[in-house]
């Protein structure tokens, strides 16, 4: 398998003046494709020839996992900036509000996390198996998918990612970050969607889950078994769309 660079939901210049044409040239365009270039070298006669990008990053170790976990960060990190920031979804801000008290002091929270790592890395918004929110931060190329934890939000604070723009003052490539996250994108990855049953109008709410079919509580529905069946109609699974 070829792995190839991921397309970007914006034009380069689009990010200016928070982050440069120069910049995404640099650390989109020679960065990440550098990652992608390395990979591609690296894994053929391996067993992770064949395999997608994730299932490398859970598996791997040494140059393959570094260049692939770069190739996966920064294509995470890219794909949540957008140049027309909306409001904080409010099912976000009440999931954020939950678990750190409030939105502002998510923020502070992830800044400080941010601004204290050591040299190169990554900071991470994430959730666990609960859905319980919290920061984590790797250096170099750490990725929380190895932890059992889904990533949420990014930031990468390697100097390639602000030096042109911000030369050592990564404080304030953090707070032009703040300006730049999609919201939207990030409430897709942690709000639990409700889902209905396309032939009954049965709704699954992944907060109620499911008790009369063993489906508990907070279990959203990407996790429950294909085999599982609408409680009133008994449509399967594969019957049902999201709705919110």
């Amino acid at each position: 398998m070829t792995h190839t660079m991921p397309k970007l939901p914006y034009a380069l210049e689009a990010l200016a003046p928070h982050m440069s044409l120069e910049t995404l040239e640099f650390h989109y365009g020679k960065h990440l494709q550098t990652y992608v270039d390395n990979l591609n070298k690296l894994i053929p006669g391996t067993q992770f020839e064949n395999m997608s990008l994730e299932q490398i990053v859970m598996k791997s170790e040494g140059g393959i996992f570094n260049n692939a976990a770069q190739t996966w960060n920064h294509t995470f990190f890219f794909q949540t900036l957008t140049p027309e920031q909306s409001a904080i979804p409010e099912k976000l801000a009440e999931l954020l509000t939950r678990d750190f008290g409030s939105v502002d002091a998510f923020k502070e929270q992830f800044t400080k996390a941010a601004l204290g790592l050591f040299g190169s890395g990554w900071v991470w918004l994430v959730a666990d198996k609960q859905h319980k929110l919290s920061i984590v931060a790797e250096p170099n190329a750490g990725n929380p998918l190895t932890k059992g934890l889904k990533p949420i939000l990014v930031i990468d604070v390697w100097e390639h990612a602000y030096y042109i723009d911000y030369r050592n003052r990564r404080a304030a490539f953090i707070d032009a970050f703040w300006k730049l996250v999609d919201w939207n994108k990030v409430a897709e990855r942690c709000v639990m969607k409700r889902y209905e049953c396309t032939a009954c109008d049965y709704i699954y709410d992944p907060e109620k889950g499911s008790p009369e079919t063993g489906i508990a509580p907070g279990t959203p529905f990407e996790e429950i078994p294909d085999d599982w069946t609408c409680p009133i109609c008994g449509l399967y699974k594969d019957a049902f769309k999201a709705i919110d």
